[in-house]
């Protein structure tokens, strides 16, 4: 026998509508329960799906088309005597884990930028930071993992300005010397106001706080965090592909790949 649960409107409270419906003779709408069910994953995925990305914060990048994350491949040399590209996935590709503005808030100078990296026989991953003249103002590099996943990769010992907008760039060169690749994206650091730090802290999901005061770096990194401490948990995994797939952001082509670990520095 198939189960029901009743459909209670929000506005109005249960005792409201129970009298109205009584003093019209009118009889609640029986719902199934699998029904409730996704009308309830239905709203949660909503809520995910409303990141408010600040406006007038867009910036050019490195992307397919008019869009700025996803690098295409550069060749560095011809290919010659069997030397391919180290490259194992043709359709893969680096892509910066950022809205389709290419440009997000954080709340912090130090944010942790993530980033999918294709499968490889072996590259090295370097990042750099500029201000907005162009100074390089940070390099790090590290080997790149060669199963393909998404990497979160912490800014740290470096001094940045608030409401400055800085470029990062993520390159992938391959080890044998074929293949170069790179996103070109941006953060902007800018502290939180007061109210908005008292919004977060009385919060229940810290990530959805920042998600809906626009802090995407901020965002991303509380439900990166929260996937690792609990990679069983279907619910925060739906939630990162409800992100990902949003109408800010359009990443729908990564959102099913694995949080993986930063390999160490050399």
């Amino acid at each position: 026998m198939m189960s029901y649960t009743w459909v209670r409107g929000a506005t109005l409270g249960a005792t409201g509508l129970v009298a109205m419906a009584t003093r019209l003779r009118i009889r609640p709408l029986a719902v199934p329960l699998s029904l409730a069910v996704v009308m309830i994953g239905a709203i949660a995925h909503a809520s995910w799906a409303s990141y408010r990305p600040p406006a007038n914060i867009g910036r050019p990048g490195n992307r397919e088309g008019a869009a700025t994350r996803i690098a295409r491949p550069m060749l560095l040399r011809e290919s010659t005597g069997g030397i391919e590209s180290c490259l194992t996935e043709p359709k893969q590709t680096v892509v910066a884990l950022v809205p389709k503005d290419n440009n997000g808030l954080s709340s912090t100078p130090t944010p942790t930028l993530y980033s999918f990296i294709p499968a490889n026989k072996g590259a090295t991953l370097t990042l750099t930071l500029r201000d907005p003249q162009g100074t390089e103002v940070y390099r790090q590099e590290r080997l790149a993992p060669t199963e393909a996943g998404i990497i979160g990769w912490p800014v740290e010992n470096v001094a940045l300005k608030n409401g400055v907008d800085y470029q990062w760039q993520l390159t992938l060169t391959c080890t044998n010397g074929t293949t170069a690749v790179k996103t070109v994206s941006w953060f902007r650091p800018m502290p939180l106001s007061p109210s908005q730090q008292q919004r977060i802290v009385q919060a229940k999901d810290v990530a959805d706080a920042f998600a809906m005061a626009g802090y995407w770096y901020d965002t991303l990194n509380q439900l990166a965090k929260q996937r690792l401490a609990q990679p069983g948990n279907a619910q925060l995994q739906q939630k990162w592909q409800a992100l990902l797939q949003s109408a800010a952001v359009q990443l729908a082509n990564v959102a099913n790949q694995p949080l993986i670990p930063l390999p160490p520095q050399p």
